[in-house]
Parts: C-alpha cells; sequence; structure tokens
C-alpha cells in the first residue's frame, strides 16, 4: 500500500471512530497514523499515533453527526494544539486537555505524537455546563497526585486492553471516570473556583447517598453545615435544579446496573431501589425520556 493510500485508509479510521473527524496535511506532511481502541460501555478510550497533521472537526460535521461527548487528549509524545470557541489550548507531554464534540474544533499534532484520548457522555461528570467551559480554557499535568494515577489508569487500560475484554467493562469504566473527575476537581481547587469546588462536595455527597430514600435538600445542607438556601443558589447557574440533578444521577445509576452483566439476575425494581427509586412508573417514563428506551428495553439490548 502506497503512503497516499495509507493517508487515505488512516482519514477513514478517524471518521469512522471520532464522528466525522477529518485529517489534514500541516507544514507538507502526509497525515498518517493508527489506533487501537477499547470500549467501556459508553465510555471509548483510544491509543493514537502518527505524524504531523491536523485533525478537524468541521462545522459541517457537528451539526450532521451530533454527540453528547466530551473528549481528552492527553500527550504522550510529540505536542499537541486544540482550537475551539476562540480557545487555543497548547498540549505539551504528560498534559491532557478537554474540549466538546458537540462543537468544531482543530487539533494540530506536531512530530511523531502519541496520544491517550477518552470519549464520555458530557452528563457523567455531574458538572454544570459554566464549569465545563472553564475546564476547557487551560491544560492539566498529570506529573504527580491524582493526574498521575489518573493517567496511569488510562494508560494500563489501553495496554492491558485484550486481557481486560472479559471483565466488567462498567466497573472499568466508572474507575476510570471517577479519576478523571477528581483530576478536574483537583485543578478547579488550586484555581481558587470556590463555587465550583462547594458544588462539588455537595455533588460527592450526593453521589455517596444516593441510595437513601430521605436523601434531601435539607439533609444534605445539614450534613455539609450550609443553610438549604445555599445549595439551592449553588444550582442555579447550571439549567437544572438540584432535586432534577440528583434525579439524573439516580437515572445513570440505574442504567449503569442494568447494563453490568455482574448483576442480569437482580430485577429492576430491585436495581431502582438500590438508587432510592420507588415509584416505577416514574422510573419507566423519566428512563424513556433520558435513554430512548425502557428499563426492560436496555436489559433486552444488554443481552443480546
Amino acid at each position: 500500500m502506497g503512503r497516499s493510500q495509507q493517508a487515505d485508509a488512516w482519514s477513514h479510521e478517524l471518521a469512522q471512530s471520532f464522528a466525522g473527524l477529518r485529517a489534514e496535511r500541516h507544514e507538507g506532511v502526509l497525515p498518517l497514523g493508527s489506533l487501537d481502541r477499547m470500549e467501556l460501555d459508553d465510555v471509548g478510550m483510544y491509543d493514537v499515533r502518527g505524524t504531523t497533521q491536523v485533525v478537524r472537526r468541521t462545522s459541517r460535521t457537528a451539526r450532521s453527526e451530533t454527540v453528547e461527548l466530551l473528549k481528552i487528549c492527553l500527550v504522550e509524545s510529540g505536542g499537541a494544539l486544540v482550537e475551539q470557541a476562540r480557545r487555543r489550548v497548547p498540549i505539551g507531554v504528560g498534559d491532557f486537555a478537554l474540549y466538546d464534540l458537540r462543537r468544531p474544533y482543530q487539533l494540530t499534532l506536531h512530530g511523531e505524537f502519541r496520544c491517550s484520548v477518552m470519549t464520555f457522555p458530557r452528563a457523567a461528570l455531574g458538572v454544570p455546563e459554566p464549569a465545563l467551559e472553564a475546564m476547557m480554557e487551560h491544560p492539566f499535568a498529570t506529573g504527580s497526585g491524582v493526574g498521575q494515577v489518573f493517567a496511569s489508569c488510562l494508560h494500563s487500560t489501553l495496554e492491558q486492553r485484550e486481557r481486560l475484554a472479559d471483565g466488567s467493562p462498567v466497573r472499568l469504566r466508572e474507575a476510570a471516570v471517577a479519576l478523571l473527575s477528581a483530576t478536574l476537581g483537583t485543578a478547579g481547587l488550586t484555581a481558587g473556583r470556590a463555587n465550583l469546588a462547594l458544588r462539588e462536595r455537595v455533588l460527592d455527597h450526593v453521589r455517596g447517598h444516593l441510595a437513601d430514600p430521605h436523601l434531601s435538600p435539607a439533609t444534605v445542607a445539614a450534613a455539609l453545615r450550609m443553610s438549604p438556601r445555599t445549595l439551592h443558589r449553588l444550582f442555579e447557574d447550571t439549567g437544572e435544579t438540584f432535586g432534577a440533578t440528583v434525579r439524573k444521577l439516580r437515572l445513570e445509576a440505574v442504567r449503569r446496573d442494568l447494563a453490568d452483566p455482574l448483576l442480569a439476575s437482580r430485577g429492576i425494581a430491585a436495581v431502582a431501589a438500590r438508587w432510592g427509586i420507588t415509584d416505577q412508573p416514574w422510573l419507566s417514563r423519566a428512563f424513556r425520556a433520558e435513554y430512548g428506551m425502557s428499563p426492560s428495553g436496555l436489559r433486552r439490548r444488554i443481552g443480546g
């Protein structure tokens, strides 16, 4: 296969893997590359390598192939620059950047690059839109602390993908998303975003108490030593109320359990009750509205 054919094959693979992403020449270099992937439920992990190039998600592609996903690119070698919505975020070796697949973007990759890439639903972090926007403004380091643990998890999962194929993708997915969320949250604290940090404390508490049927604004506020008014104010700029956020987190927990093969023998009502949901008609309506199918429909699809 000639180099031009290799470039065409790479462009096709890139477009298939990342919803129409297009590879282009940069500095006269023909774009070549390869990738390996692993799917963990609704999270994708990719080991991507190649030559100097620009990869672009155009405005037309963003309109025609809408995906409610966020993406991080962790640079292992070479270098990268993400440009999206008037932001220019350089990514050095050992750093990663967060960007949004609903919008057009351009990623310039320098040298013989290697990147670890992760795509995930924008709702997975449980972070409001203004906070996500702030997180997209700068790179995140992974040289120490929680960031180093997250990078190690991402690397190890990709390197061991064949051995992990028989494991539980849902549980591995949860570990990866939790470590990414912790990395982003830690960076938010050091940047002095006090409101975001306080809201993250609330969300952490909620996630740890979703099974409690008595979970309420009053109980959460009391546990975190704030007034219910302050609690509600923290969610005013997110586009969702505190109650709606809790309901969405519970629905997502139910969806994860229903997709977990290790829990296939557990009834839908038992799964829902595990996360504090006892109203089955409400569950069916809300689940279908959020995911486009009933809980039993998801079970049938997962079961093959």
